[in-house]
């Protein structure tokens, strides 16, 4: 199974919590496996229930809320470009559903860095 930003995303939450999937399972009344499988990508449509459950258990910040609940909706987006915000908190909800919206050409993807460094510039194009 390929990995999702989503899983991604819920897995260095729940590291950076250093909570193990049953600790998290326990905490969150949600089954250990299924929170498993979303981590792996084996599972892509949690309800907006399930994932508020886990993240009253993983209290990230606002903007990695955000994130997560942004992609719920959006299975799509590229778990490198997730990873690498995460990574980043000087980067901003906007910056990120911007960049995870962006279609390339053929099959080679530019950095996650480069893009976010292309929505930055077109942001500050735009204020000017």
């Amino acid at each position: 199974m390929p990995q999702t930003g989503l899983g991604v995303a819920l897995k260095t939450l729940r590291e950076r919590r250093t909570l193990s999937l049953r600790e998290i399972g326990q905490l969150s009344s949600v089954d250990h496996a299924y929170i498993y499988r979303l981590e792996t990508g084996e599972k892509t449509n949690p309800s907006q229930d399930l994932v508020e459950k886990l993240l009253k258990v993983l209290k990230p910040g606002a903007r990695d809320a955000a994130l997560v609940m942004w992609l719920v909706g959006h299975a799509d987006a590229d778990p490198s470009l997730v990873e690498f915000v995460l990574q980043d908190p000087s980067i901003s909800i906007d910056v990120f559903s911007a960049a995870a919206g962006i279609r390339h050409r053929g099959n080679a993807r530019p950095a996650p860095a480069t893009i976010i460094t292309r929505i930055k510039k077109a942001f500050e194009d735009e204020d000017d």
